[in-house]
């Protein structure tokens, strides 16, 4: 019995984000955020870097939309795996256009172990 191929799978799937998408970030912040150690209080440096991403805003449904987990406001973004160098993080924000949004959940769809894409739930 033959296997599924999913890396032609991951392609459509980059190939559709990158048709019907638009560009955007991951930006994720490192570094330490404590007020430095009092002999080098310059050691509270923090490192923001943006990664390059291609994506796709959807609303949520009605029925999904439950105004606790997910509130009407929320998005849900489809983050394709195209020149990925990072995996989104809940402790990440994500850049769409000039507005920056909180992390919610990321969801990897990944069947037999192939990320296609990344579904997160972003809050402005």
């Amino acid at each position: 019995m033959a296997t599924f191929d999913y890396a032609k799978s991951e392609a459509t799937a980059q190939r559709l984000i990158a048709k019907f998408g638009q560009a955007g970030a991951i930006r994720r912040v490192t570094g330490s955020n404590d007020p430095g150690t009092p002999w080098d209080p310059s050691d509270d440096t923090e490192t923001t870097t943006d990664y390059d991403c291609t994506l796709v805003v959807l609303e949520y449904g009605k029925m999904e939309v439950d105004g606790t987990l997910i509130l009407a406001t929320d998005r849900k973004v489809l983050v394709s795996t195209a020149g990925m160098t990072v995996e989104p993080l809940v402790s990440d924000k994500l850049v769409i256009g000039s507005d920056v949004y909180e992390i919610v959940t990321v969801k990897p769809l990944n069947p037999g172990g192939t990320v296609l894409l990344w579904e997160v739930q972003a809050r402005a």
